[in-house]
């Protein structure tokens, strides 16, 4: 089982109305495998790299017969689910969904920040996570948009998981700067910047490390989604881009020179 400190990322999963056409865009696209769990787990359907977990799919209907929105939703390592769960409302969180046993396998709750957008958290008893962060066609880095102030933004996440929240090493605003996010003694493993006109804000996405972003954004398009920000250079150094598979779901590309 893959060791995951209290506050680091260790699941990844996208909302869809389509769980079988997103499975196949998905597998298309990254060469990952689909695995249904069944009408007892909802159809929640499991992404997998040669046998490991990457992330999951789970269906945007809602019991009411409404459809929530299609993201992607970063979940965040927790050692009591229902404790930290009241922990982020004491810091201005909203629940979502309240902790809830999978199968004996792993407890979550979904929450909103005081900003509004919504996160995962994750407390593992069996469940491995996403087994391959960091590697090639696994997730490798979260991004949080923002309205306002990213450090301000961030000041939630800090009280709730102990995160260390601090301008970005190559950051040379001096107004609203990058903040990059790690947990004490460890790297960094997402950012947090201020929404650009026209960019949805607040909101959580999940970048995949892609061998090739501009390869990968175009065969997303050949799948039936779309570039939404097209691969460039970027500190690191790293080439990132946005997608968006074909329900508007988006999700980000980072590949690094080779």
């Amino acid at each position: 089982m893959t060791a995951f400190i209290p506050g680091a990322p260790c699941w990844f999963d996208v909302t869809t109305p389509d769980i079988p056409a997103a499975a196949e865009f998905y597998c298309a696209l990254f060469g990952w495998t689909a695995e249904d769990q069944g009408a007892e787990a909802g159809h929640y359907t499991m992404l997998r790299q040669d046998g490991a977990q990457v992330a999951g799919i789970v269906s945007a209907a809602t019991p009411d017969g409404g459809q929530k929105p299609s993201i992607w939703l970063p979940y965040f390592t927790v050692a009591d689910a229902k404790a930290t769960a009241t922990a982020a409302v004491d810091a201005g969180a909203t629940v979502y969904i309240e902790p809830t046993d999978v199968f004996g396998r792993l407890e979550f709750a979904i929450l909103a920040d005081p900003d509004g957008a919504a996160y995962g958290i994750t407390h593992p008893i069996t469940d491995p996570g996403s087994e391959r962060i960091g590697q090639p066609g696994n997730p490798i880095w979260i991004e949080y948009t923002t309205p306002r102030n990213p450090a301000d933004a961030m000041a939630h996440y800090a009280e709730v998981f102990d995160w260390d929240v601090r301008n970005a090493a190559w950051e040379t605003a001096t107004e609203n700067p990058y903040q990059a996010l790690s947990l004490p003694g460890r790297g960094e493993f997402g950012g947090s910047h201020i929404a650009a006109p026209g960019e949805p804000a607040p909101k959580w996405s999940v970048t995949i490390h892609a061998h090739d972003s501009d390869a990968i954004a175009a065969r997303a398009v050949e799948l039936g989604g779309s570039i939404v920000s097209a691969p460039q250079d970027f500190p690191g150094p790293s080439r990132v881009g946005v997608i968006a598979d074909p329900f508007g779901a988006t999700l980000g590309l980072m590949a690094f020179p080779h």
